[in-house]
C-alpha cells in the first residue's frame, strides 16, 4: 500500500514539474534596467568562492554588482576576494561588521547596499549567465524570484545526494507548492525586491536555518514567490557520509526549531501558521519513522509479495530516472550513473537523521552549525 502511495505522490509531482517547465518561458530575459547587487557570503571558502563570483561576473545582466562578504578573521578569503575584485570590474568585497553567522553577513551587506534588488548566492554555487536576467523578468510581476538549486552529481556520494534531493525535496516541494501554495525563499540562488526586507525584516541571526525562518515570514506577509526552473544553479554536494549526515542534521534541526517556536503560544490555535507548523512537525517525525525502516520494510514486503514490490520499485525508479533525464536536457546534467540504486539506503539514513534530531530536540539537545568540506 505504501509503495502505491509513494508512486502516486512522486508521479503526480513529476507531472507538475513537467507542467511547470511547459508554462515557464525560458526566453523571458531582462538584460538591463534596475540595479541588482549579488551577495556572496564566505567563511573559510577561499578555495571555492571563485565559482560563484566568476559565474556571476559572466552574467548577461548589465546593471549588476557582485559583493563578496568576508568574515574579519578569515584572511585567506579576504585575500582571495581582493584578487577576484582586481580581476573583475563588477566585483567588490567587504568585511562583515556583524560576524558570526551567515544571516549577520547578509544583513550587514543589505544595510550597506542601495540596489533595487538583492540577489544571494553561496560561494560554491555556479549561477548560469542568464540566471539574473531570467529572474529579473519574473520580478516584473512578483516580489521574490527563487531559481532552482541542485547538487552537482559527480561521485557516488554526491550522486546519491542528488537522487535523494529529487525524491525528498524537489518533487515533494512541487506537490506542496500546488496544494498548499508553499514556496521556498531561502538565502541562495534567490532575487528579492528591497521592499521585502522593509516589510518582513532582516534575517534572524540567532536561527540555525535563517532561510526557513525568513520563508515563513514571507508567507505570513502574503508575498508573491516565483519559482524558476530554467537556468538552475549547481552547487557542491556533500563528499562524505559524515558531511552528508551533519548537513541534514542541521537542516532538520532548523526546521524543527522553527516549527516549535511557532507552537509556543497555544492561544494561536486558529492561526494557519500555528496549524501548518503543528502538521509539519508531526508529519516530519512520522515521515522520519517511516523512512528509517525503508530497507526492512522492502525486505519483508519482498518476501511476501515479490512481484508487487518489484513493480512499486520499478515505478519509483522510473520516476526518478525520468526526472534525471529531464534534468539532463534542461539543466545540463549528464548520464545517470548507478547511484539511483542506493535510494533505499539514502531514504533509510535520512529517516534516521529525522528521528535522531526530533528525539534529541525533545530531550533538550540542540544541534550546532555544521559546515561541509568543499573542494576547489
Amino acid at each position: 500500500m505504501w509503495l502505491v502511495i509513494a508512486v502516486v505522490i512522486f508521479g503526480t509531482s513529476l507531472l507538475l514539474y513537467l507542467l511547470s517547465l511547459f508554462r515557464e518561458d525560458r526566453d523571458a530575459l531582462v538584460n538591463s534596467g534596475r540595479s541588482v547587487e549579488a551577495l556572496v557570503p564566505v567563511h573559510e571558502e577561499s578555495n571555492v568562492m571563485h565559482r560563484s563570483v566568476e559565474h556571476l561576473a559572466a552574467s548577461t545582466y548589465e546593471n549588476l554588482t557582485i559583493t563578496i562578504i568576508c568574515e574579519p578573521d578569515d584572511q585567506p578569503s579576504i585575500d582571495r576576494a581582493a584578487d577576484l575584485a582586481a580581476d573583475h570590474e563588477r566585483v567588490q568585497y567587504i568585511r562583515n561588521r556583524r560576524p558570526g553567522s551567515k544571516a549577520g553577513a547578509l544583513n550587514d551587506a543589505i544595510e550597506r547596499s542601495d540596489a533595487d534588488v538583492i540577489a544571494m548566492f553561496d560561494a560554491d554555487q555556479e549561477p548560469h549567465p542568464k540566471l539574473i536576467a531570467h529572474a529579473m523578468a519574473a520580478l516584473r510581476e512578483h516580489d521574490i524570484a527563487r531559481v532552482r538549486s541542485l547538487p552537482r552529481p559527480t561521485g557516488l556520494i554526491e550522486s546519491m545526494a542528488y537522487y535523494e534531493y529529487l525524491l525528498l525535496f524537489f518533487l515533494p516541494q512541487k506537490l506542496a507548492r500546488s496544494l498548499l501554495g508553499l514556496g521556498i525563499v531561502g538565502t541562495r540562488s534567490v532575487l528579492i525586491e528591497r521592499s521585502v526586507f522593509d516589510e518582513v525584516g532582516q534575517f534572524d541571526e540567532g536561527a540555525l536555518t535563517e532561510d526557513m525562518d525568513f520563508t515563513h515570514r514571507c508567507h505570513q506577509a502574503n508575498l508573491s514567490i516565483r519559482e524558476l526552473l530554467y537556468y538552475p544553479c549547481f552547487e557542491e554536494a556533500a563528499h562524505t557520509l559524515r558531511d552528508w549526515w551533519g548537513q541534514r542534521v542541521r537542516w532538520i534541526s532548523g526546521h524543527v526549531t522553527i516549527c516549535h517556536n511557532h507552537l509556543r503560544d497555544w492561544r494561536n490555535l486558529r492561526d494557519p501558521a500555528f496549524l501548518s507548523s503543528l502538521l509539519s512537525l508531526v508529519g516530519t517525525f512520522a515521515a522520519g519513522v517511516l523512512l528509517s525502516v525503508t530497507i526492512p520494510k522492502l525486505v519483508l514486503a519482498a518476501l511476501a509479495h515479490p512481484g508487487f514490490v518489484g513493480l512499486g520499485l520499478a515505478g519509483i525508479y522510473g520516476i526518478t530516472l525520468t526526472t534525471r533525464g529531464v534534468d539532463n536536457y534542461t539543466a545540463g546534467t549528464e548520464g545517470f550513473n548507478l547511484a539511483w540504486l542506493l535510494l533505499p539506503v539514502a531514504l533509510t539514513l535520512f529517516g534516521l537523521v529525522v528521528v535522531q534530531v526530533v528525539v534529541s530536540y525533545a530531550i533538550g539537545r540542540e544541534a550546532n552549525w555544521y559546515q561541509v568540506e568543499k573542494h576547489g
